[in-house]
């Protein structure tokens, strides 16, 4: 069943065993042009699963494709841009590397994802000591750029905008999703400030 915190995807969104795993996962960069949203990671003590919201949920920013391996998806709009993370792979499991730090010389980007409904490769994950950092690395491409797109997700990309890494930090345990509901309600209303600043 899916949980109330997760986006809404359609029923019939699930993986596809035939389908071809691509061979890279392609992102456009440009210039920012909005503030930088909100984002933050919430481990689920109840599912073992991590859930990292990036931005808030709106009109415009709702589910609607995909790219997934057997155990990490990534949440995209219509727009492109990347809206949810979940990994399915319990923090017991995770690799420790005492030496994971925030990626360094971050930059703000406008990132969005050229491909959808795909499958792709599976990471690797590292964590730290107190499960508080994730980085989901894709090995075989090389580091070149960070991008911070939201508070505490860092993306990390080759020198032809290939996907190599995304960073997350400041994981926050959770129950029943009560962590999640308030850091979507907080910056709901961040978001409807902004717009009301705008106009």
């Amino acid at each position: 069943m899916t949980a109330h915190w997760k986006p809404n995807r359609p029923e019939n969104d699930s993986k596809n065993s035939n389908e071809m795993v691509l061979p890279e996962i392609k992102l456009q960069i440009s210039a920012p042009t909005e503030p930088l949203v909100s984002g933050r990671g919430f481990y689920q003590l109840e599912e073992d699963a991590l859930y990292v919201q990036v931005a808030p949920f709106t009109s415009s920013r709702r589910f609607f494709s995909y790219l997934e391996s057997e155990h990490i998806r990534f949440d995209i709009d219509r727009q492109g841009r990347l809206i949810f993370i979940e990994v399915c792979i319990p923090r017991r499991q995770w690799p420790v590397n005492d030496n994971l730090t925030v990626p360094e010389n971050t930059e703000l980007a406008d990132i969005r994802w050229l491909d959808f409904r795909s499958q792709i490769e599976e990471p690797n994950l590292v964590t730290d000591q107190r499960h508080t950092q994730l980085l989901i690395r894709y090995p075989d491409v090389p580091l070149s750029r960070n991008f911070l797109i939201a508070e505490s997700i860092v993306v990390q990309v080759d020198e032809q905008d290939n996907l190599a890494a995304i960073f997350i930090g400041d994981i926050v345990d959770d129950i029943a999703g009560q962590e999640i509901a308030t850091f979507r309600k907080r910056i709901r209303g961040r978001e409807q400030f902004f717009e009301q600043s705008v106009t």
